[in-house]
């Protein structure tokens, strides 16, 4: 079975202070959608954001992919806690489902549905720890500054440079 994760949005923001590093709430959940979508690539993870909006009037509601990633606003009158809920038990006959929220009657009721928990700062050390892990292990090439571009040239195109060089002499 495929590994589906299920994340309160803004639940994440708050609890790991995202919203105090970006300019506005619409920065911030940005920032987490890029972080996720470099998460869910490296792991295969699929992952479904779910953004709270029942206070937004005339709010219709609306899903969206983004950066690989499937990212939802409820509609107005609609809690993250409901979708969650209604996915967790639709998609956990299909999937392995996780959960990520620090609502303790939402996980609980997760929970029944079969699904995993994740408490949120576990899951975001887990998204940390990963991300870390491939940009270490990525070589690293040296920068111009750190090499002159003679020392990158073939010998031949050394020796050609210097001929050309020294005919304009």
């Amino acid at each position: 079975m495929r590994e589906l994760t299920i994340i309160d949005g803004y639940n994440l923001i708050f609890t790991q202070g995202l919203d105090r590093e970006a300019t506005d709430l619409a920065h911030a959940r940005e920032r987490l959608v890029n972080l996720l979508g470099q998460y869910a690539a490296l792991t295969g993870t699929e992952i479904i954001l779910v953004f709270d909006a029942y206070r937004v009037k005339g709010g219709k509601g609306h899903a969206t992919r983004q950066d690989g990633i499937t990212v939802i606003f409820t509609a107005e009158g609609e809690t993250a806690d409901t979708v969650i809920e209604r996915l967790s038990a639709h998609l956990i006959n299909r999937h392995t489902v996780s959960v990520v929220t620090a609502d303790w009657s939402e996980q609980r009721m997760v929970i029944g549905h079969g699904a995993l928990r994740i408490p949120p700062r576990a899951f975001y050390q887990q998204v940390a720890e990963v991300i870390k892990r491939h940009q270490e292990s990525i070589p690293t090439v040296p920068r111009p500054a750190e090499s002159y571009l003679e020392e990158r040239l073939t010998e031949e195109i050394r020796n050609a440079l210097e001929n050309w060089r020294r005919s304009k002499d």
